[in-house]
Formats: structure tokens, sequence, C-alpha cells
């Protein structure tokens, strides 16, 4: 195989500026190019290469609503244009805020391998690069396969404090994805959660906690936070019967400050449910996935 088998393209890339302010990140410099191999006419293979030089400046991370010492997850967006399907994520930077503020973070990622007969085109390809607030995502720096079946998806919320804290989904879908070599369903959900005045925040975190005074005020208790809440991924077959469930928990809660101060914005999540699909047709003698149940629920139920 020769030099001219392989050819580099630029690719272009979105930066999601105003999500990466708002949590501390800043991007210097980034690069993203299309390398293909030819190996005949009608085989192609296809990577996508990535650098980057990425800046986290804890000092501007204004409302905090992860957990632990951890830095909000710095992802790369991965998509095709025009294609029904949601991207897949990558994470890029997942690092304690100690050390990813030590210095500018040098970023770089190799996607997987894809195999065509026609290789796609740099105007095919879609990256952006984003930040959220809470995430319990599928990490995948690959493109979704393009032969997909759509699940309808349902949403029901169950929480019994939406008063306090509620999780609105904006983004949801449900699809079987067909590989080559195997068929896997991922559910993607997308959203942001919402809060209630600091009384009923209030009221919420004294039910969490038992041996707190019911008749505690605020200036009694705060500063103190409330968890948001989780999720439960049900895959139904046509008939109704279960095939898989999934828990999604988030590292993540509402602060409530002193005297009562509640954050400026609302927090951003993402969640990726992802089940084998062989596996799920072997282990139950059931038909192939019809639908999909999301339910929200109070954290302390998972």
């Amino acid at each position: 195989m020769g030099d001219d088998d392989k050819t580099v393209q630029r690719l272009d890339l979105d930066v999601d500026e105003r999500s990466l302010s708002h949590l501390g990140w800043r991007i210097d410099e980034i690069e993203a190019r299309l390398i293909t191999t030819t190996y005949g006419e009608w085989e192609h293979h296809q990577e996508i290469a990535l650098s980057a030089t990425a800046r986290f400046l804890g000092e501007d991370w204004s409302d905090r609503f992860g957990g632990g010492d951890y830095a909000p997850a710095l992802l790369l967006e991965i998509g095709r244009a025009g294609s029904p399907t949601p991207p897949q994520y990558k994470r890029l930077v997942m690092e304690t805020v100690p050390k990813v503020s030590e210095r500018p973070w040098r970023i770089s990622e190799t996607s997987s391998s894809w195999q065509r007969e026609s290789p796609l085109a740099p105007e095919e390809v879609t990256l952006r690069i984003t930040a959220l607030d809470v995430e319990e995502i599928e990490s995948d720096f690959d493109l979704a396969p393009e032969k997909h079946t759509v699940l309808p998806v349902e949403v029901i919320d169950e929480s019994t404090q939406t008063g306090a804290v509620r999780l609105t989904v904006t983004t949801s879908s449900a699809n079987v994805l067909h590989d080559p070599w195997d068929s896997r369903v991922r559910v993607h959900l997308a959203g942001s959660a919402e809060c209630g005045a600091p009384e009923q925040l209030l009221a919420a975190h004294l039910a969490a906690h038992d041996w707190r005074d019911r008749d505690s005020t605020l200036e009694d208790v705060c500063p103190f936070e409330v968890r948001l809440p989780g999720l439960v991924v049900e895959v139904l077959e046509e008939g109704g019967a279960p095939l898989r469930e999934m828990e999604i928990s988030f590292n993540g809660s509402i602060p409530v400050g002193e005297a009562g101060e509640l954050p400026a914005r609302r927090p951003r999540w993402m969640a990726d449910a992802i089940y084998d699909l062989p596996d799920v047709v072997r282990e139950h003698t059931a038909r192939e996935p019809a639908r999909v149940i999301v339910r929200i629920v109070d954290d302390d139920d998972l």
C-alpha cells in the first residue's frame, strides 16, 4: 500500500462556547481530521483524529451541580449530517479539579475505524465540543451505524418531589443500532433540571433526612443540597413483557446557599442506556424490542 492510498481531510468542528464558559472550560486550539485509507475500489477504512488544547478555570465555574472533586466532563459530540439518530459522545477530559487546573490540558484522540464501500465526505461528519453539569453516558469515539430501527419512547414522571426538583426531558430517543456484526439498543435522554422555591427544597431535604428536626428553618439548615431525581429505563417487547431494565442515578444535586440562595441557572444533564441486543434475544425467548418506557423517580428509589 503506497502513500497515495491514504488521504487526510480537515473536518469542521463547532465549539459550544456558552456551555463551556459556564463550566469553566476554554478551548485554546483544536483540529479534527478525517483519515481515509483505501485498500481497493470498494474498501475504504475511515477514522477521525482530534487534537486540542483545553484550559480549565475553576473561578469561572459559576454554579456547581456535580458531586465530588471532579471538574465537569469535557465532551466531544460525533454525528452524521442529516441523521435522525442522536450523536455519539466521547469524554475528552474527566479529571479532578486540582489536576486539570494545573496547566493547559492537551488532548489527542483517534476514533474507532469504520469500513465503507464509498467513503464519507468531510461535510457528512459533524463534530461539536460541549460540557454538561451531570452525565451518565456511554463514552464512545465512533459514528453510530447508518442502519437503525426507531422505537417509541414514553416518559413518565413518578418522582415525589416535583415541586422541589424536577427533571425536564427535552430530548428522548430509542434506536436499535444495526452493526455488521451485532445490534444494540440505545436509549438517549437529555434535558435540564428545574427547582422550586427555597422552602420547597428545604422540605425535600428534611424529608430525605429523618434525623433532622422537621421544624428546622432555612436559617437553621443552610447551606444544603437536594439530590437530582434518577431514571429507570425499561425496554419492552411487543406484548409488553420487559426485556431489560436499567437504573441511572446522577451524581448531582441542587445546592441551596446561605440564606436560601439558589443557582442562577438550570443544570443540564444527559444519559445513555445501552443494551446488547443479541444477549437480550438469547436470554429471553421473546420478540425483539418494540418500545421504551422511561420513569423519572426519586434518587432514593434507585
